[in-house]
């Protein structure tokens, strides 16, 4: 070695907003060490060129794939005192990008046709980016703790397209697109309150143990795995059999599946080839913060979604996006009692939920059970579920006398019962347009996105973005001021 042997820094040619810096068990900070190692090597051996020895290399020189790397790696032996330095983000994509495993190892039409079609789609992917902006943090977060592929960070988009509240034609619910009887295999709690199937971070936790499960059941084989996460461990596990029964490959691309399985795998695979160079198909991914922007508080009892929003500072729509788990207008009485809210209003809702007597978490009407009333009836009435009045009421089967009072559930400042399951009530803080407005201006606030407000005033996104001026990958700012024109209303 030379005596050149010097530090080496990566930067990007930008200013950082936000950072974040790998810890030594990130399996993305190991491949990324790796990289920066095998470049500090080559320095020292003299084989750059002389205008690199500012000691920092461009963005654009740091963007060999983590099969390249490998390759590379392989064929050289790297020194024992290089120094490492961790790279730096500030948009999860970037960590995304770096991390895949599988990607670059298969190229064949079906994956060059399900590429095609996403780079022809770039509305279709702001509109991911949008839906994904809460929760993709936290889902790359646990994926690289575990130490799994980033392909699997996309598998959302190809499930649900970051739908939380998504539901299929076969009733698989949520972002992962869970069945009902998988997702009870897997410990996700279903009833009329709640469905883990559609909470964004339970429901990662279970996907993730899915798929690792899948893994080690098809000898380590990741497409097999995704596979068997589409069509079945079964379907899969007989497909291989029929080949291997008449000495045919068993791999992926061999295997008689079903038609949607044979898609399902390409389009992962074409989606990461795009993530992981957008440019070369002129795409721009929506920057998505890399920073921790939710954070779970455990009230302890059962709380009313609305009153949440109060004391947190928000719109209910806003408690609702984050929790889309509670199918009602409350947390389960029996929980979960968990709420996701913004970093920024916690300290808020922790200070306000100290001064809330326990009895107004949720509010109860009294209904004094008349001659002829039927415990159904009243359901009916009060647009609930018998088996819900027989729980707050401690009822063990459907009789009622009259003269008895019963506790009817209902919403948060409403003067309307509860509505049905899985349409919660967006009560008085919400912006709806009136008779009276033409148009005005909307300010944002921190964590707004315009697929939201466009969706809250129920315009289209392209009218938003061609009053404001702006395209749809356009990053919003608190405070920022946006013209809406609204319908008017004769």
């Amino acid at each position: 070695m030379t005596s050149n042997n010097k530090q080496l820094k990566i930067s990007y040619n930008k200013q950082l907003k936000t950072s974040y810096i790998h810890q030594p068990n990130s399996a993305l900070f190991k491949k990324l060490s790796i990289l920066v190692t095998f470049c500090a090597f080559l320095h020292a051996c003299g084989t750059l060129q002389d205008e690199m020895d500012s000691t920092e290399i461009s963005a654009e020189s740091s963007t060999a794939t983590a099969a390249q790397t490998r390759t590379a790696i392989s064929r050289t032996t790297l020194p024992d005192n290089a120094e490492l330095y961790p790279l730096v983000f500030d948009d999860v994509w970037e960590r995304i990008r770096l991390g895949f495993v599988f990607t670059s190892e298969h190229e064949n039409e079906k994956i060059l046709s399900e590429l095609a079609f996403y780079a022809d789609n770039q509305g279709y992917l702001n509109q991911v980016s949008q839906r994904a902006a809460p929760f993709l943090f936290d889902i790359v977060e646990e994926i690289e703790k575990r130490d799994l592929p980033m392909e699997l960070a996309l598998l959302p988009i190809i499930e649900s397209a970051f739908d939380p509240t998504a539901t299929s034609p076969a009733n698989a619910v949520g972002l992962w697109q869970f069945m009902s009887a998988t997702g009870r295999s897997l410990g996700l709690k279903q009833d009329w309150w709640y469905d883990a199937r559609r909470d964004p971070q339970t429901s990662t936790i279970a996907a993730l143990d899915y798929l690792e499960s899948l893994y080690a059941r098809f000898d380590n084989d990741w497409l097999l795995a995704l596979a068997a996460y589409n069509a079945g461990q079964g379907s899969v596990q007989r497909a291989i059999q029929h080949n291997l029964s008449r000495g045919l490959p068993v791999d992926f691309w061999s295997l008689p599946l079903p038609r949607e399985t044979l898609g399902h795998v390409p389009r992962l695979i074409g989606l990461a080839r795009l993530v992981a160079d957008p440019a070369r198909y002129d795409i721009e991914l929506s920057p998505i913060a890399n920073e921790q922007s939710l954070t779970p508080i455990d009230i302890g009892r059962q709380i009313d979604l609305t009153m949440a929003a109060q004391l947190a500072g928000l719109e209910p729509e806003v408690i609702y996006q984050l929790n889309p788990g509670y199918k009602q207008w409350a947390t389960h009485p029996d929980g979960p009692h968990t709420l996701m809210l913004p970093i920024s209003h916690a300290e808020q809702f922790n200070e306000a939920l100290k001064d809330l007597p326990a009895n107004r978490a949720v509010t109860w009407d009294r209904y004094v059970v008349r001659s002829g009333d039927t415990l159904g009836a009243i359901a009916r009435q009060f647009r609930t579920q018998v088996d819900v009045l027989q729980e707050v009421n401690g009822l063990k089967n459907s009789r009622i006398i009259a003269g008895e009072s019963l506790l009817i559930p209902r919403a948060y400042n409403s003067t309307t019962p509860v509505t049905a399951p899985d349409a919660p009530v967006f009560l008085s803080k919400v912006v709806q347009p009136t008779a009276t407005e033409s148009s005005g201006t909307y300010t944002v606030r921190r964590g707004d996105t315009l697929w939201e407000i466009a969706r809250r005033y129920n315009v289209s996104l392209s009218d938003l973005t061609s009053w404001n001026n702006i395209r749809t990958s356009s990053i919003l700012r608190p405070g920022q001021e946006l013209i809406i024109h609204l319908p008017q209303i004769n």
